[in-house]
């Protein structure tokens, strides 16, 4: 038995004026939209439509196609809580350091 999914790139939902509320797949999200709105010959009008987000689907796009963010080479550290140089430096010592603490 082949369990096998595929993913549209794309997909939209609407809901028509005769109670259907369905999903529309697309390479592109032009031709997501066009598909659904081709569907309003059959189902009438839209009353609604958006970009589907759930577990595979962020804003209408397949979440494995939208890239990580980006990854920095080193921490950034947030300074604006220290009140004086001291508690800067302090901030800035490795916590691996024997005298630095976290």
């Amino acid at each position: 038995m082949n369990d096998a999914k595929v993913y549209a790139p794309f997909r939209c939902a609407a809901a028509f004026a005769d109670g259907s509320r369905l999903t529309f797949d697309g390479l592109t999200r032009d031709q997501a939209r066009a598909t659904m709105e081709a569907a309003m010959e059959q189902h009438g009008d839209i009353g609604w439509w958006d970009w589907v987000t759930d577990e595979n689907y962020r804003k209408g796009e397949y979440h494995k196609l939208i890239p990580p963010p980006p990854l920095l080479p080193f921490p950034i550290l947030d300074l604006s809580d220290c009140q004086t140089e001291e508690e800067r430096q302090k901030a800035l010592q490795d916590p691996f350091e024997e005298d630095g603490k976290p």
